[in-house]
């Protein structure tokens, strides 16, 4: 994969880390997603929304690939830049996910609903 590296002062740093996290969005992200004009499902807060959908109020524990199912299309590499940007959502915001250990390989991530959100 081809690495672009860009100059800027510190105002226009400034400036641009201020436009990603409006959109709640890293640097690259936002970059990407404004000069290509795609949006992404890949994101912690549809991951999240997935999440809540009825599939795991059971109580079971899930990655992320399970809670995006067949549409879970992105690369490994990839995949664990939004891995570790989704722990850090859950574990900065109040949506009702638990972190819960890495799985047997030591690869994925596993969440679960809280309590409070399976029983009310």
């Amino acid at each position: 994969m081809p690495v672009v590296k860009l100059t800027l002062s510190d105002a226009y740093y400034e400036k641009l880390s201020a436009m990603a996290k409006t959109k709640n969005k890293s640097i690259q992200d936002f970059i990407r997603d404004t000069i290509y004009e795609e949006n992404t499902i890949f994101t912690p807060e549809e991951a999240v929304k997935r999440a809540h959908d009825g599939r795991f109020s059971d109580g079971h524990n899930f990655s992320l690939p399970d809670v995006y199912g067949d549409d879970w299309t992105i690369k490994r590499g990839i995949a664990g830049v939004f891995g570790k940007k989704f722990f850090n959502y859950v574990v900065d915001n109040d949506v009702d996910i638990e972190f819960v250990s890495m799985d047997k390989y030591e690869r994925r991530a596993m969440y679960r609903l809280k309590e409070a959100s399976r029983n009310g």
